[in-house]
């Protein structure tokens, strides 16, 4: 008999490691089923030893040892991966289990024994170290996949392959139509949406190949164990979808350049406009370049600023308007040339906000105090066309009639603010009645995945058709429109958050490359300067000026930021944080009520710690962080605290 130590491979297990007992000797690096409270989950095993070599421990035991209930077969993940995910594990404050969770496709390890088992190539003991590689490619687009495709061939010449990373579906298309031609049979692609079936074949296929391959995939993918991918690309780096939102939280980008390191691989980082914290690498020489970054938007010659203060009405009057005369004529011009036309809005909804107009008080949720939004339910399913308007909170769900007064001062004179999806849809229906190729996609409209890709099929499917969405469509336009709108880029210029001007950057570039013609952006604060940088094209002083800012304000990548999230009652609320004060007073932590303040009585809590850059290092070769007392703190809070490192931002 046999005492293995395993790390299971599932979310939620707070125990790094766990012990059982087998019949027969088990090869480490087994992925086995065990049994873990009333189920039963993967692990795989890192160490085994003979019972009879353990007899005093597992006397002395205050728990009984049980069985492993099968073994499934060998990982379907190299050496380099499991290590990763254990340097990212400390990075994150996770346990190995739940990164590998995170970073594997379930498919993959429900599979196991359906799986080629992948053999370790022999370990080199001549030569010098090779030298990880780490280079930065800010250009347009058009530049750097002519850049690939060369750099393929020159990959394969050398008999290696190359692993080229994206965040989305769209991507995935984009890149695979653009550099797949010739090597068409070398080429695999790799994401969510491919059945279990055919996940398991491409696997086969993949690591059977003699060939060097290309592998254009999400990160999930990571995990193939093809030890002759010596080129690692994360493209589109500036993509939030990077970051995952569920614990334990992880960052593919970071992830992909740990691994490229424990690999060796040159490891490369594209895009038009690359993060401001890995422009500031390259400034320090942490990071090389494949050529000089480019700092112009491209095809800024298509786009037009509208200003929606001097648009007038039908009586030649100045009113506020949702589409300005310029988007009104492309509608119509769109419409008779039976072209593709993409009207983008921050939000959901009529108006994102309702005020007194008598006294200035904004309608809140009763429930989770959180701004309420304006619906119209004619557009709320496909069979119903229902008249009437609601109010919905679109964080709890609340809904109730719009025949509320105002609870300051309970004057009937509410008034809508903003523009969400059903204004637009309203507007557009009033200027074409009788055009029915109208699609909407949002959070409202389209729940699920499956609604949305049947919307977005029907849209790019129709001719002279019309999507009105909010950024949930990026990831469903898998092919390019003719013209674009931007209906109001106000609400993003008034959101206060340390990345708001990269995600504005990033919404106006990835208007541009995905619209073949005309782009209009329409703004209330035309001179705002932000927005003059954009209409230039030249964002080089948006990214220095973002950069004293952060620094000024002790953001990243000045320091590295711990985000902390509670959410309970009132009375747990006080202890957690009473908790946060006694733990990490000599760290001086921000303790804040979130943006969203309450969820059905739960109270939403975030805590900010800021920490030293070089304190708190990525991973990489021998590096190891020195501040290991915040680690050990934080590992002592409890399930019921979200810790998230590197943050997407604090509200």
């Amino acid at each position: 008999m046999y005492i293995l130590t395993v790390i299971p491979i599932k979310k939620g297990i707070q125990k790094e490691y766990l012990s059982y007992f087998s019949s027969e000797e088990v090869p480490l690096g087994s992925i086995v089923s065990v049994p873990v409270r009333l189920s039963f989950v993967d692990a795989i095993v890192i160490h085994q030893q003979p019972a009879h070599e353990m007899k005093s421990d597992i006397k002395s035991a205050n728990y009984q040892i049980k069985k492993i209930q099968s073994v499934k077969g060998p990982s379907p993940f190299s050496s380099a991966f499991f290590e990763t995910c254990g340097r990212i594990k400390e990075y994150s404050i996770a346990t190995t289990g739940s990164v590998i969770t995170s970073m594997l496709p379930q498919t993959l390890l429900n599979e196991v024994s359906s799986l080629v088992t992948h053999t370790p190539p022999e370990k080199e003991t001549t030569g010098s170290p090779l030298i990880h590689e780490k280079l930065i490619f800010q250009a347009h687009i058009d530049d750097r996949l002519s850049w690939y495709r060369t750099l393929i061939r020159e990959v394969f010449a050398k008999k290696q392959s190359i692993f080229i990373c994206l965040p989305t579906r769209y991507d995935i298309d984009l890149f695979t139509e653009a550099l797949t031609k010739g090597i068409e049979k070398y080429v695999f692609v790799l994401h969510g949406d491919i059945s279990k079936k055919k996940c398991i074949a491409l696997y086969n296929s993949l690591m059977t190949e003699p060939h060097p391959i290309l592998i254009i995939g999400t990160g999930m993918f990571l995990s193939i164990p093809r030890h002759d991918i010596e080129t690692i690309i994360i493209e589109h780096e500036s993509s939030e979808a990077y970051k995952q939102f569920s614990r334990p939280y992880i960052d593919i980008r970071i992830f992909a350049e740990v691994l490229a390191s424990e690999k060796n691989a040159k490891f490369i980082l594209g895009d038009t406009l690359l993060r401001p914290e890995t422009l500031h690498r390259k400034d320090t020489g942490e990071l090389g370049e494949v050529a000089s970054p480019l700092f112009r938007l491209p095809h800024t010659e298509r786009q037009l600023l509208v200003d929606m203060k001097e648009e007038r009405d039908e009586k030649g009057t100045k009113s506020f308007t949702i589409l300005s005369q310029k988007a009104k004529d492309m509608l119509t011009y769109a419409d008779e040339h039976n072209e593709s036309v993409f009207l983008y809005t921050l939000r959901k909804g009529l108006a994102g906000v309702t005020v007194c107009h008598d006294c200035g008080y904004t309608l809140l949720c009763p429930n989770c105090t959180t701004p309420i939004v304006l619906y119209g339910n004619k557009q709320r399913t496909a069979t119903k066309a229902t008249e009437g308007r609601i109010f919905m909170c679109n964080k709890c769900g609340h809904k109730e009639t719009t025949e509320v007064r105002c609870p300051e001062c309970s004057s009937w004179n509410l008034t809508p603010i903003g523009i969400g999806t059903d204004r637009v849809y309203d507007e557009v229906t009033r200027l074409f009645p009788k055009k029915k190729n109208i699609f909407c996609i949002d959070k409202d409209k389209t729940p699920t995945d499956t609604e949305a890709r049947k919307v977005m099929q029907s849209y790019i499917e129709t001719p002279g058709s019309i999507l009105i969405g909010t950024e949930l469509a990026f990831s469903y336009l898998v092919k390019p429109v003719t013209h674009s709108v931007l209906i109001s880029l106000d609400g993003l210029l008034s959101i206060p958050s340390f990345n708001m001007t990269q995600k504005i950057l990033h919404n106006i570039e990835k208007l541009h490359s995905m619209t073949e013609r005309n782009l209009i952006i329409q703004t209330r604060t035309p001179e705002n300067h932000i927005l003059k940088c954009i209409i230039e094209g030249n964002i080089l002083p948006l990214y220095r000026e973002d950069l004293k800012e952060r620094e000024h304000f002790g953001y990243p990548p000045f320091k590295r930021l711990i985000k902390i999230t509670f959410t309970g009652t009132a009375q747990e609320t006080e202890k957690a944080r009473a908790l946060i004060d006694t733990l990490f007073a000599s760290y001086e932590p921000q303790i804040f009520s979130a943006f969203v303040g309450r969820v059905k009585g739960q109270y939403v809590t975030n805590t900010v710690i800021k920490v030293d850059p070089t304190l708190w290092k990525i991973p990489l070769g021998t590096t190891r962080d020195t501040r290991t007392d915040l680690r050990e703190r934080l590992r002592e809070l409890p399930p019921s605290f979200s810790i998230i490192v590197d943050p997407e931002d604090l509200l």
